[in-house]
């Protein structure tokens, strides 16, 4: 049966179009305006999420950075007590 022909069958019994379910030729036309809708939003959703990332990066180095400082000095002052520790244990 052609597409027509289902279509007024449909029509006739049901009193309605077809659902989108139910329609092939619906869901075909509405998956390549999506494929072009896509194509188009693609490449400018792309460089809005790299930009971010890069702010993201560029943010997020002095912070690391100072988090490396920070327990760089955190184990160095550990080391110094424990030199002392270990320079009182042999003195006594």
């Amino acid at each position: 049966m052609k597409y027509r022909q289902w279509k007024k069958n449909y029509k006739k019994k049901h009193g309605v179009n077809p659902p989108l379910e139910l329609d092939k030729r619906k869901q075909r036309r509405l998956a390549r305006k999506m494929a072009r809708r896509i194509n188009t939003t693609l490449p400018t959703a792309m460089e809005t999420i790299t930009a971010g990332l890069n702010n993201w990066v560029r943010n997020l180095k002095p912070a690391l950075a100072t988090l490396c400082e920070n327990v760089a000095a955190a184990f160095s002052n550990m080391a110094a007590g424990l030199r002392e520790e270990s320079e009182a244990v042999e003195n006594d």
